[in-house]
């Protein structure tokens, strides 16, 4: 009860701490685009049918087989004792061995659960898709205000660096407007880098617009159509207890749950290969219509004569080819086999997977302390540098190096906080998104 709780916890928060802050609260949350997607994508609705379609066949396997009726005639009625045969009608249904019948149903009803679980796998791999394109925009979002708002600081070094060149001499020599003035190189190399960052913000717009079309595309809508964001960027609160979390894979991961299911369809075709080859029995009548006839009523003892006929009749398959039924038991034995050690062999990728996600997790987590340590130390520095170059004390390029540094820390930042939000969506795909109690 207690991983299930943790499980339920972490999926709730994934969907719904990234949309805090919402233009469209409670409309256009994660948690409705997941759920839109679920109803719309076209690739699911397709893998939905087709555990439709299995279940329809749960039925057919487990139907008689149609009765046989021969109707015959003959042309000119033969002469028999008790009169004249006219016709002949026989009925018969075949009956296969006992439980046969019933292994074909548990057939049956493994391959649909098999489709069930492709479904449920197609299912997870669509939510993993929607929470890697959703923490993408997240962080490009994210990327785009910081670039923006470096903009802005450079435009307040700029108008910083213009009035300093703009200010008279101390020594009454030539303003700093001068083309011999080094300041005015400052405010170049200001502007310069501030083209940078133009350049950045142009090229994270054009990106957001592809990555919005491709999350579209999952919700199976117009490409261009609006995708509102969190503001802010928030690492998801996860906590993870290694040994729960193989149990939950083990037990829940469709993956797995469609092998189990394969062996236990190739086993029950095992046991009804083993009835069909035992004999079917045949239940019948056959009717023969019989008319009067001219010698019979001379004879004495013709009180028979045209007197229809009803015979019951019992008919015995002889499966005595032996090579086929037994070819088809190892077949069905070497399927289930399969089915096996592809299930064990499927175990230890998903172990051997969750191992590496939450190595990568632990990696992303100490990156991010890491960048928001730096982003700390840089800002203090950028605002101490400042307002040294405001006095005349420190150096511009100094002022530039130290910008440049702060947005590459707060950019990282957002990049790990995304990888970090992703590879937690990955380990719940590993024990299934679709376990837990809902998303919405």
């Amino acid at each position: 009860m207690q991983h299930n709780n943790i499980k339920a916890l972490l999926i709730i928060v994934l969907g719904l701490i990234s949309g805090v802050a919402l233009k469209a609260q409670g409309v256009d949350s994660l948690s409705f685009y997941l759920e839109y997607a679920a109803k719309n994508n076209p690739e699911l609705k397709g893998y939905f049918l087709n555990y439709q379609a299995s279940l329809e066949k749960i039925p057919q396997a487990g139907a008689w087989s149609d009765p046989q009726l021969d109707i015959g005639f003959f042309v000119k009625p033969m002469d028999i004792v008790g009169g004249q045969q006219i016709a002949d009608i026989t009925l018969m249904q075949m009956f296969p061995w006992f439980g046969t019948k019933k292994a074909a149903q548990t057939e049956a009803v493994h391959m649909a659960q098999m489709a069930y679980e492709q479904f449920r796998e197609a299912k997870d791999q669509l939510y993993l898709e929607l929470y890697t394109q959703w923490y993408a925009l997240s962080a490009l979002k994210q990327q785009l205000s910081i670039n923006r708002e470096n903009l802005s600081l450079l435009k307040q070094v700029e108008q910083l660096s213009l009035r300093k060149v703009s200010a008279p001499p101390l020594d009454g020599g030539i303003t700093a407007m001068g083309s011999s003035s080094p300041g005015m190189a400052g405010v170049l190399r200001v502007q310069l880098e501030a083209l940078d960052v133009e350049n950045n913000i142009e090229s994270i717009l054009s990106e957001m617009e592809a990555e919005k079309a491709r999350f579209n595309a999952l919700l199976n809508r117009p490409l261009d159509a609006e995708v509102f964001l969190p503001d802010t960027l928030i690492q998801v609160p996860l906590f993870l207890d290694k040994e729960i979390v193989l149990k939950q894979v083990e037990s829940q991961n469709p993956a797995l749950n469609m092998l189990k299911a394969e062996e236990l369809a190739f086993r029950a075709k095992n046991e009804m290969n083993k009835k069909m080859g035992l004999p079917m029995l045949g239940v019948g009548l056959q009717y023969m219509l019989i008319g009067e006839s001219e010698m019979m009523n001379s004879n004495p003892d013709g009180g028979m004569n045209g007197m229809d006929m009803l015979m019951p009749m019992v008919s015995v398959s002889l499966p005595i080819y032996r090579n086929k039924y037994k070819a088809s038991r190892r077949e069905s034995r070497f399927m289930w086999e399969a089915a096996t050690e592809k299930y064990h062999n499927s175990l230890n990728t998903l172990q051997s997977e969750l191992h590496k996600l939450i190595s990568g997790l632990e990696n992303a987590e100490r990156k991010i302390a890491l960048y928001r340590k730096q982003e700390q130390l840089a800002q203090t520095g950028y605002n101490l540098l400042v307002a040294g170059y405001a006095s005349a004390k420190s150096d511009i390029s100094e002022l530039i190096q130290l910008q440049r540094q702060l947005l590459d820390y707060q950019l990282k930042l957002a990049k790990a906080i995304a990888e970090y939000n992703t590879l937690a969506a990955s380990v719940l795909k590993l024990q299934s998104f679709n376990t837990a109690n809902n998303l919405n």
